[in-house]
């Protein structure tokens, strides 16, 4: 038996896995689920009308002629080939009052109220978000991207006094209270402010989830079930598309997504603590009370002294913040950047693409993101040089989507299809790996008492130049490979950005070792693994704080 004092605490209670974590792990999965319907949602919850075969023209309310459908668009509508109806329906002739009078008048002018037809309500039914109200699609989602990042931000300073399982109480209250007064209530403007509130609460949620789950995991074990993690982000995503076809209209598809969370509120007592949390803030009594709860549950014998210690406090001459490897941090920003931005911002480009129904398209998203997933898992538990392997990995996918542009047209002249959906999938694969080896493999470059200031601030940004993503994805009106093709550049960027850490840190460290220099921990920072500063890296050294407001200057 290993004395407790001889080894991490945690680790000698939990053991490498048990019962209890699988348990546990289950529970804190089904938490990223919901995540993935929220962020994609808006595909099906504002669909374009031409998109499921509905079309819509300029309100008749003051039509004094009576007349029919097909003679009003003939009449009323200029005709403009950009739209797949093959006429404008955002301005009207002023002046023409019959199909002879059309073909000579100059003078348009907007329309204020629509008339839609479709079979089923949406919200852009619901407030007439099309012609120049059309933007305001692409603002509710940015809002709630807005939300996510604040969710970041929140959640990081809130782990100084609120526990992990707490903040997913807290969390899901909001996102349920919030996603079920977005489908209810009918004032655009509101509904706005609650798609924030649900991007923060589902952010508190899904961050407080993946801390517990790091917390609980020891070694190579720690990088498997955080990457997994994101298995189930994947599975919301192939999974919306089947629930918006049982549903009749927007609000029931916003209920059907935001209520199942309610089931985390009533289970809330099966969600595990963290006891690293509970070390790092004193509760000792709480933390030997949970270990060996979860030494019973999974069977282990515990030394009759054991209990918990407070961490060791480093030194003074310890605490001082390491110098940042400047050079590291930009390529790092780069891949942050290009990856999250892609990722999220080409599965809002999905729509555009062509070829099967959107559910299906969803689908194969969500499929191409588990399989990229596993990529970058190999990477990170096989590959000595994972970011040089990524650097062609994303190099591929940023060329895939970038050449969408030369797809030549078809018959009807759209360039959309089952060829641009297959280079868009290509690229899936290759920013869902840059993003598990990100996740869970970059703040190991940095210098520990550094790492949770600068990945705040790394993520914090990525995220905020994620909301310009939505508006991205409305550039398809003036060509389909557009946005695409954009999103192939940002994937090249990263790819770049890869590259450089590839030069300054892993192929170095090759060249090092082959002259058998020895390794220098205060060149190189540890391993995230590293039981030792498990702690400090997690819940943040407060004498490293001041980074934030250098960087942002």
């Amino acid at each position: 038996m290993v004395p407790a004092a001889a080894a991490d605490p945690v680790s000698v209670a939990i053991g490498d896995f048990g019962a209890w974590q699988a348990r546990s792990l289950l529970l804190l999965f089904l938490v990223k689920i919901p995540a993935g319907w929220h962020m994609l949602s808006i595909l099906f919850l504002a669909p374009f009308p031409e998109t499921f075969g509905g079309s819509y023209i300029c309100a008749r309310d003051d039509d004094p002629a009576n007349l029919s459908l097909a003679d009003w668009i003939q009449t009323k509508h200029p005709v403009d080939q950009r739209y797949p109806s093959g006429f404008n329906p955002c301005y009207v002739y002023s002046n023409a009052i019959n199909e002879s009078t059309a073909a000579n008048a100059y003078n348009v002018e907007k329309c204020e109220k629509f008339e839609f037809f479709v079979d089923l309500p949406t919200m852009v039914t619901e407030w007439s978000l099309v012609c120049e109200r059309s933007v305001l699609v692409s603002l509710i989602q940015s809002l709630y991207i807005f939300g996510t990042a604040i969710g970041g931000v929140v959640t990081f300073f809130s782990l100084k006094i609120i526990s992990p399982k707490t903040l997913i109480m807290v969390g899901t209250a909001l996102q349920v209270s919030a996603g079920i007064a977005g489908a209810l209530q009918p004032i655009f403007e509101v509904h706005c402010l609650l798609k924030l509130l649900i991007g923060l609460g589902t952010c508190l949620m899904f961050t407080a989830a993946n801390q517990i789950i790091v917390d609980i995991s020891t070694g190579w074990r720690k990088t498997v079930f955080s990457v997994s993690f994101e298995f189930f982000w994947s599975v919301g995503v192939i999974t919306l598309g089947w629930l918006d076809a049982a549903a009749d209209s927007w609000s029931t598809l916003h209920l059907t997504f935001s209520i199942p969370s309610i089931i985390f509120i009533l289970i809330w007592s099966f969600f595990p603590e963290s006891p690293r949390w509970l070390i790092a803030h004193g509760r000792f009594d709480n933390a030997d009370n949970l270990l060996k709860f979860v030494a019973n549950y999974n069977g282990r014998d515990l030394p009759e002294d054991f209990t918990t210690k407070k961490p060791l406090i480093a030194s003074p001459g310890s605490t001082i913040c390491q110098k940042l490897p400047k050079f590291r941090v930009f390529c790092l920003q780069i891949m942050w950047i290009g990856t999250v931005v892609h990722y999220y911002g080409a599965l809002y480009n999905i729509r555009n693409v062509g070829g099967p129904t959107l559910p299906i398209r969803t689908s194969f998203a969500g499929a191409a993101e588990i399989i990229g997933t596993v990529i970058g898992l190999f990477l990170l538990l096989k590959s000595k040089h994972k970011f040089g392997t990524l650097s062609l990995l994303l190099l591929i996918g940023g060329t895939s989507c970038a050449t969408s542009f030369a797809i030549p047209p078809n018959a009807s002249g759209s360039t959309s299809g089952w060829t641009m959906l297959g280079l868009a999938i290509v690229g899936r694969i290759s920013v869902a790996s840059s993003l598990a080896v990100m996740t869970n493999g970059s703040l190991e470059l940095l210098p520990g008492d550094r790492r949770p200031t600068v990945g705040l601030a790394m993520v914090t940004v990525a995220r905020l130049l994620l909301m310009t993503a939505p508006f991205l994805s409305t550039l398809a009106f003036y060509g389909e490979s557009i946005t695409l093709t954009f999103h192939g550049c940002l994937a090249s960027i990263a790819a770049f950005g890869a590259f450089g850490i590839f030069l300054t840190a892993e192929w170095r460290g090759l060249q090092e070792l082959l002259s058998k220099k020895v390794f220098n921990p205060q060149e190189e920072p540890k391993s995230r693994s590293s039981e030792d500063d498990i702690v400090v890296c997690t819940y943040f050294n407060p004498q490293c704080e001041e980074f934030i407001t250098s960087i942002s200057a």
